[in-house]
């Protein structure tokens, strides 16, 4: 049984690449979360730096193809692509189940890895930003989405002001995808290297 549990926790355990898809602005910017998930997993999260006139041809072909999932909001009025209704149910604030804790749903575990996308795109740029960044680029307005659930935690996130009511930063999304694929030891590091970033002042 013990060994039929694990087996089962091991497969709930999905690879997922993250693709940031990062506005120049926040290439220089201190406060950029997203560096923190480039620097500590390169092998996991990746970066390409938005344009306008010149979108990255891998890129869109991987949306387009749905081989990659855009993480917005599923409310957004100027999407005109399909939406992934099987939005992802993490909570930031609690810490990562213990294995007593893990045990007790490891069906559940797996039916939600499966759902999951292995690959997201994740608009690294303010909330304003993002939105300009989605109504130049079709291939974003078309394509199909992930999205976090109505009722999450408010963003910890102090180090910008005039944020979007209800929105997370970079960093956090990852955490949140993170921990509902299963990659519990990634998300409780980032969330360690967000903390440190997010206390200095």
């Amino acid at each position: 049984m013990f060994n039929a549990i694990s087996h089962s926790l091991a497969a709930a355990r999905k690879a997922m690449k993250i693709i940031l898809l990062t506005h120049e602005r926040e290439l220089t910017r201190k406060t950029n979360t997203g560096q923190l998930a480039l620097a500590a997993f390169p092998e996991e999260v990746k970066s390409i730096v938005w344009s306008r006139t010149a979108p990255d041809n891998d890129l869109v072909a991987m949306l387009a193809s749905q081989q990659a999932k855009l993480l917005f909001p599923a409310s957004d009025t100027e999407h005109t692509g399909p939406i992934d209704h099987n939005a992802l149910d993490t909570v930031l604030a609690e810490p990562a189940l213990s294995n007593a804790q893990a045990f007790l749903a490891p069906a559940q575990s797996i039916v939600i890895a499966e759902l999951m996308p292995s690959q997201v795109v994740i608009l690294d740029a303010t909330w304003q930003e993002a939105r300009k960044m989605l109504r130049q680029s079709p291939y974003l307005k078309t394509a199909a989405r992930v999205s976090l659930p109505p009722l999450m935690p408010e963003s910890a996130f102090i180090l910008r002001r005039n944020q979007q009511e209800g929105g997370l930063c970079t960093a956090e999304c990852i955490i949140a995808l993170w921990r509902q694929c299963g990659r519990a030891e990634q998300a409780v590091l980032l969330a360690s290297l967000f903390t440190e970033l997010n206390s200095r002042t």
